[in-house]
């Protein structure tokens, strides 16, 4: 078993976030005791988020994965390893350096040629709770997430977030968020509210237990979470 990440004395975990469109839960992130933003690199030109960064004051940059692709099909993963390589050196012409990365919205799977430079440390939060199975895969993973929980008779639902790994939305749980009651919303309005009412309090507080070294896993990549000084096998389930 092994802390995702170590707290060190007299230093802020660094943080760095991904995004494709508004960074919704960026609020939520700014603030923390024990970790700090360093930046943000976004995916599109036109992306909100983008000046939600620049009004809190934190450098952001725009690396096109449009344009960067050209006339190529965005779903050729070798030139997405290409782009991957553009963020990291990006990334070390801006001098960045986090300890975690944070993808908020970021609408494109990670190759290992990113997620080998952050082992077990880039993170996503999903608009469904992940645990829920069927057939023992997670039931309600991908972009219809939300409409197949209201067509499912789902009374509420939740956000997780969870360590990314190649395959999407498999990756270990960390926190999953309070319950947002359905109360007749279309699948739309039901998810825009998610980003406020379950996206951004489930990644503050996955922020800040994990910038108190309070998650680890096993070789296995079963989640652990220190309370009481115990090391306890689990995510952390929040409530309203």
């Amino acid at each position: 078993m092994r802390p995702l990440y170590e707290p060190k004395e007299g230093r802020k975990m660094k943080v760095l976030v991904l995004f494709s469109g508004g960074a919704s839960a960026l609020p939520f992130m700014v603030g923390g005791e024990g970790y700090e933003v360093i930046g943000g690199i976004s995916s599109s030109k036109s992306a909100p988020g983008i000046s939600r960064f620049k009004s809190l004051g934190i450098p952001v940059e725009v690396v096109d994965i449009r344009e960067f692709y050209g006339d190529r099909p965005l779903k050729d993963m070798k030139v997405r390893g290409e782009y991957e390589r553009k963020l990291l050196s990006v990334m070390g012409e801006k001098g960045w350096e986090p300890d975690v990365v944070a993808c908020s919205g970021y609408m494109y799977l990670l190759t290992p040629v990113f997620l080998s430079r952050f082992p077990n440390r880039v993170l996503n939060v999903h608009p469904a709770d992940l645990s829920i199975e069927e057939g023992g895969r997670r039931k309600y993973t991908g972009l219809g997430a939300v409409r197949a929980q209201l067509e499912a008779g789902e009374k509420v639902t939740r956000s997780t977030v969870h360590v990314m790994i190649e395959e999407a939305d498999q990756g270990p749980i960390l926190v999953i968020s309070p319950p947002l009651p359905v109360e007749g919303r279309s699948p739309e309005e039901q998810q825009e509210l998610m980003k406020v009412r379950c996206d951004g309090p489930a990644y503050r507080e996955a922020l800040r237990l994990l910038s108190e070294g309070r998650f680890a896993l096993d070789e296995r990549g079963r989640v652990y979470v220190r309370t009481d000084g115990e090391w306890r096998e689990g995510y952390v389930r929040m409530e309203g």
